[in-house]
């Protein structure tokens, strides 16, 4: 019968005996490096001492055999054995536990424990050299020396396993070897009980072995998690830090629209119209408002690693063709030459994000540039660092370039070399620190050469993508400038929202663009309202716990409204996630007028 493809295949009985023998008795690497320089070290600290004492007891040994059988092999075997501890203690003396590194903290410990085979073998031939053949008591005398000194350092070496196996094992079988020979029953039980002995001794040793390493590996897995815990607790403290000086920042870029837009809202009166240069100056509030929420949320979205990303093969002169057109106005009317150079690269890279990196680099670029030139080209890579083809992305200008002590402060939130009043014209200082996120995103890094008064060079590396079937439409790739006021053709829009302003907000901008436009505050006056909406503006959480997305999705099944998109102020990604379950646009609050816009017009479309 053969086993099923679920059940486990058992190897066969020998083998696996041998397998759990081998993995009992024979100590391997250990898994972390620093195990084994820690006890290559503690060996040399450790043992240092122990030749003057092993010499000791062996000139007891000797010494008392010799006069107690008057052996010349005594001395022969004495000579040897303080040879060896001689050797043993220069050979100690040089080694310095601190030049023991890592790489060769194996090696090393390997050739300190197998020295030990040495003072082991020497041991092995006491009986050989000067056993009592005929006297039962210094046999036993010698048995229970030999023995004992075994033991003792099987015990003391337990740490450093192979030392104790090349030290204990030829000694113990030296002693029974020569007992098993000897003619008589006594001698050949006493050589079997040097065996037994040694395989007891040996077992427990190992047992110690591993406590002890066991306790090795356990300290330095403490000290890493210590070490680990350390760097989280410096890394939250540094976001705490991090994030104050944001809020700091945005808490004045925050309250200088809205203070400004309240005074204008203030001055408004119901027996003169509002002149045109207040509106464009309460406009001018909302849009500072809205920029600074909108980078906000990239910020969060980033960090948080929800940012929709998509990797794919980019034609890079699709994307500089259509930088060209963005900026080329812009700098004309600083005065500056911005050249683009065509390229044939094709990269690995999302279309939306490289796009707006690049567009902040020269933003940046055309607005800390006096006079002269900004550059912006492609180059390919001759010695990429990993081996895979790449292109390095460089955006050159002429302009005043940053002092060293600000060029890694210039990808921090907020930060602006020379606008410490926070001067909103000059913007809001979130540029490089999203440009240097998003580029992280697409698995690369913002790196920049500067020299104050000589300019600045921003670069990222992407790596090479093969070429896609067909170069696609540019306009598709980047976004979209917003539109101008464009009227579109009327429809039928109903806004779901439980605040009353927001309603009435709505309702005078679209009707303002000619729309016809319904207010619900909940499903059920959303339902007594005649006829079928083209589209619908619902937000996401109306008032009494409803659901504006299960509102949408109930009207949208009994056919009251065609289209829906949802508006909300959640910028969590499990929000974004229900809404795209759903399959509705979602826009957040406040919402730009493009968007909407867009949104009229899809909605014409289904």
């Amino acid at each position: 019968m053969r086993p099923s493809p679920s059940s486990p295949v058992r190897k066969p009985f020998p083998g696996l005996v041998l397998r759990r023998i081998r993995d009992y008795w024979v100590e391997s690497p250990n898994a972390n490096p620093l195990v084994d320089q820690s006890l290559a070290r503690a060996f040399v600290v450790d043992t240092f001492d122990t030749p003057l004492m092993a010499a000791t007891v062996a000139a007891i040994f000797w010494i008392t055999f010799l006069v107690l059988t008057g052996n010349p092999g005594t001395i022969v075997w004495g000579v040897l054995v303080h040879t060896s501890q001689w050797h043993r203690h220069r050979h100690l003396r040089r080694v310095d536990p601190a030049s023991i590194d890592v790489a060769t903290a194996v090696q090393t410990r390997r050739r300190l424990e197998l020295r030990m085979l040495v003072p082991g073998l020497i041991w092995a031939l006491a009986p050989w050299l000067f056993f009592p053949h005929d006297n039962l008591a210094l046999i036993l005398l010698m048995y229970f020396f030999i023995s004992g000194v075994s033991s003792v350092v099987i015990a003391a070496l337990a740490q450093w396993w192979l030392a104790a196996v090349c030290f204990s094992v030829p000694m113990f079988m030296g002693m029974a070897l020569r007992l098993v020979v000897e003619p008589g029953s006594v001698q050949l039980i006493m050589g079997c009980l040097v065996v037994s002995q040694m395989f007891a001794a040996l077992y427990y040793a190992r047992k110690q072995n591993r406590l002890i390493v066991g306790a090795i590996e356990a300290g330095f897995e403490k000290a890493r998690l210590a070490d680990a815990l350390a760097r989280q607790l410096d890394h939250v403290a540094q976001l705490a830090a991090q994030r104050a000086r944001i809020f700091a920042a945005a808490n004045h870029d925050l309250r200088q629209p809205m203070h400004a837009l309240a005074i204008f809202v203030d001055a408004l009166n119901t027996r003169t119209a509002p002149s045109a240069d207040n509106l464009r100056f309460m406009r001018d509030s909302v849009d500072a408002l809205r920029g600074s929420i909108d980078a906000l949320l990239d910020i969060a979205q980033l960090d948080g690693g929800v940012a929709p990303v998509r990797l794919e093969p980019l034609y890079l002169d699709s994307v500089f063709e259509s930088l060209q057109g963005r900026f080329g106005a812009l700098a004309d009317a600083k005065g500056l030459a911005l050249r683009v150079r065509p390229t044939e690269a094709v990269v690995r890279a999302d279309a939306r994000m490289l796009a707006r990196v690049l567009g902040n680099l020269i933003d940046n670029a055309i607005k800390y540039t006096p006079a002269g030139t900004v550059f912006v080209f492609a180059r390919r890579l001759q010695r990429p660092r990993n081996g895979v083809p790449a292109w390095r992305i460089e955006v050159r200008d002429s302009g005043v370039g940053i002092e060293a002590q600000h060029q890694e402060q210039v990808f921090e939130e907020f930060f602006q070399v020379d606008n410490p009043g926070r001067d909103r014209s000059r913007g809001l200082g979130l540029g490089l620190s999203l440009v240097a996120s998003m580029a992280q995103v697409m698995g690369s890094r913002i790196e920049v050469r500067t020299a104050p008064g000589r300019g600045s060079t921003f670069s990222l590396v992407l790596e090479e993508a093969p070429a896609p079937p067909e170069e696609p439409d540019a306009a598709s790739d980047v976004p979209a400038e917003p539109a101008a006021d464009v009227p579109l053709p009327p429809v039928r829009i109903l806004v779901l929202d439980d605040e009353q302003p927001v309603r009435e907000a709505m309702r005078s901008l679209l009707c303002g663009w000619g729309h016809e436009v319904a207010l619900a505050a909940n499903p059920r006056e959303a339902l007594q309202h005649g006829g079928v909406f083209d589209l619908m503006l619902s937000d996401l959480r109306l008032g009494s716990g409803l659901s504006g997305l299960a509102a949408a999705q109930a009207l949208q099944a009994v056919g009251k409204v065609r289209s829906v998109v949802i508006l909300t102020g959640e910028t969590a990604h499990a929000t974004r996630a229900e809404v795209e379950r759903a399959g509705y646009a979602l826009i957040y609050k406040p919402a730009q007028a493009q968007a909407l816009q867009e949104a009229i017009a899809g909605s014409r479309r289904t």
